[in-house]
């Protein structure tokens, strides 16, 4: 017996359909042109001027997360990540009283900080 299709992959294979009334519906969606360019089923030229500047300002959006999130992926309270603001350990920018992260930066404070633990260089073979 084979696998079940993902919705996602189902739409897309909808979408590619450039005689079908609901691919046309289908291909207004952002993230389903974001796929279709992905799987090279439609190029940018395919792509109104208007439908870029949307896959461009979401893409931009996406490289950014609030403090909530920050705080939730990391199991730290707003105190620590105060901390880690004022320490300088984690980049950030402030538009008003909204605190923003840029995702790459919280990913190369924890690559920075990742320590590979060895137990036998520490409690020695048994």
């Amino acid at each position: 017996m084979s696998e079940p299709k993902k919705i996602g992959d189902i739409m897309v294979a909808i979408a590619a359909d450039p005689t079908d009334d609901f691919a046309k519906v289908l291909r207004q969606c952002p993230f389903i042109q974001e796929e279709l360019l992905k799987r090279k089923i439609i190029s940018i030229d395919d792509l109104t001027d208007e439908q870029l500047d949307c896959l461009c300002e979401r893409a931009f959006l996406e490289d950014w997360i609030d403090g909530q999130v920050v705080m939730q992926k990391l199991h730290i309270s707003p105190r620590t990540l105060q901390t880690l603001r004022s320490n300088g350990t984690i980049p950030y920018t402030k538009i008003g009283n909204k605190i923003w992260y840029l995702k790459r930066d919280l990913e190369r404070v924890l690559r920075s900080n990742y320590v590979m633990f060895n137990i036998r260089e520490r409690y020695g073979e048994q």
